[in-house]
């Protein structure tokens, strides 16, 4: 059976897949009804610290059994599962889903992941309800390399912040809402305007200090985020901050990672939107699936919030994105206009855009239809002569 892969990394650095040997894989553990306790700040307290492997264990345990249901239900029904493994051999920061046509929805994790700088308990829940949107979220999509538009594995990749969005809109309630204690203790860290931002969104004292509690993960995950993006390209260090938002506006919808403040703001909207999913279908999850259509956006509507502190910032999502049909271009091709010859790109989203080869490069096609630009006595298929 061919296996369909997805890589969806919480964060921007990835890990090749391979053999391993040391692997936690779900199960019942006996300590599946752990609380994930411990209290939060914007940066870790001497009593915070990463999961042990019972911890975290425990904590996608909890998770993945939150949504079988939803798993159970998609087409074909009763035959999708969800699991998860940790790769404790792997130093590699690395956390992921994996999509097997007609079998399991994985959410994959190496040890480099837990024992990441910023890491702690909370950090690490959140960061598993992130992986679990890329299969519950629903809309917006990743349009790029979804390999299925039949509908047969279930589900369509969320993009990564639709994925954040989920994690602090609808996983995180779930998983924490009887952590009363928990709940109360991190919204009695807030500062007052943060507390703020809970009680104007909901009317309970419980719901408020859950909010609360979601917020402080959100600012360490926000800061996680930060580091990460630094360790992969280098400048100066600037954390996200609850009154720094992201005023930036983007022209279309985003699927890969925002910037550390475009994602904080992300996980707020979530944690302040009071309208959570219900059901057990994938949000906008309709024909044609995976692709960004008024028809999906439509369906995915009663789920999230559209106005107000709630709505997922425009900082990366855009609801007026103009969409682009690219059945007859193609994702991409050779053109040469005025003799100069370039590559064009076709997307969803994005729209047409053109890159343009240097004045000694021409445009060439490989084999397998993947277009740019060469000198022209390499053969794109072998390489130089």
């Amino acid at each position: 059976m061919k296996i369909y892969i997805i890589l969806a990394s919480s964060v921007l650095l990835s890990a090749c897949m391979g053999e391993v040997d040391d692997v936690s894989t779900d199960g019942t553990h006996g300590n599946s009804a752990a609380v994930i306790g411990g209290t939060a700040d914007g940066a870790p307290s001497a009593g915070e610290r990463p999961p042990t492997r019972e911890e975290a264990e425990a904590i996608l345990d909890r998770v993945v059994a939150l949504y079988q249901d939803h798993a159970a239900a998609a087409n074909p029904a009763g035959t999708h599962k969800i699991s998860w493994r940790i790769d404790w051999d792997s130093d590699a920061v690395s956390a992921h889903v994996l999509l097997n046509r007609g079998e399991d929805w994985i959410i994959e994790v190496s040890k480099g992941w837990l024992t990441v700088a910023s890491m702690t308990r909370e950090v690490f829940a959140l960061t598993m309800c992130h992986e679990m949107g890329h299969f519950i979220g629903g809309f917006p999509f990743k349009t790029s390399g979804r390999g299925d538009t039949t509908g047969a594995l279930g589900t369509s990749v969320s993009a990564e912040e639709q994925a954040d969005y989920f994690a602090t809109k609808d996983c995180l309630p779930r998983l924490w809402a009887n952590e009363t204690e928990a709940n109360a203790a991190a919204f009695a860290e807030l500062d007052p305007s943060a507390r703020e931002r809970c009680t104007t969104a909901y009317s309970d004292l419980a719901s408020q200090q859950l909010c609360g509690r979601i917020l402080l993960a959100s600012l360490q995950t926000g800061r996680l985020y930060e580091e990460q993006a630094v360790l992969q390209a280098p400048r100066e260090l600037v954390y996200p901050q609850f009154d720094t938002p992201d005023t930036t506006e983007a022209a279309v919808t985003k699927e890969g990672h925002a910037p550390s403040q475009c994602r904080l703001d992300t996980l707020v909207a979530g944690a302040v939107c009071s309208v959570k999913a219900t059901g057990t279908g994938i949000p906008g999850f309709v024909p044609p699936y995976g692709e960004y259509s008024a028809a999906s956006e439509e369906a995915a509507r009663p789920f999230a919030c559209q106005t107000g502190p709630g709505a997922r910032p425009r900082c990366w999502f855009q609801p007026d994105t103009v969409v682009t049909d690219c059945s007859e271009l193609g994702e991409q091709a050779c053109v040469v206009e005025d003799g100069v010859h370039g590559v064009r790109y076709c997307g969803t989203t994005s729209g047409v855009n053109y890159y343009w080869c240097f004045q000694d490069e021409v445009c060439k096609t490989s084999r397998d239809g993947f277009a740019d630009c060469y000198a022209p006595d390499v053969d794109p298929d072998e390489g130089s002569p």
